[in-house]
């Protein structure tokens, strides 16, 4: 899924990652799937509940772990790309 999901094809060759790591925290899992659940219930298709990836390229490990701990938020971080 990492490799395949550039938006730009010609970004493909730019980077290079040196590992990955999927994060699951089981509070913010509750909370989407709270959130589905009443989109769901406010008629939303199942189209558009469908769950996608989304990629953060950190400088810093320790940047990474933050984000993990206390989750992203609108207009909450200086990130300008995902």
């Amino acid at each position: 899924v990492l490799h395949g999901s550039y938006l730009d094809s010609t970004s493909r060759e730019g980077f290079h990652y040196s590992r990955a790591i999927l994060v699951e925290n089981e509070a913010f899992l509750s909370e989407l799937r709270a959130f589905a659940r009443a989109k769901e219930a406010a008629g939303y298709s199942r189209k558009e509940l469908q769950e996608t990836f989304g990629f953060l390229l950190f400088d810093k490990e320790q940047e990474a772990q933050e984000v993990c701990q206390t989750g992203l938020r609108v207009n909450s971080s200086s990130i300008s790309t995902l």
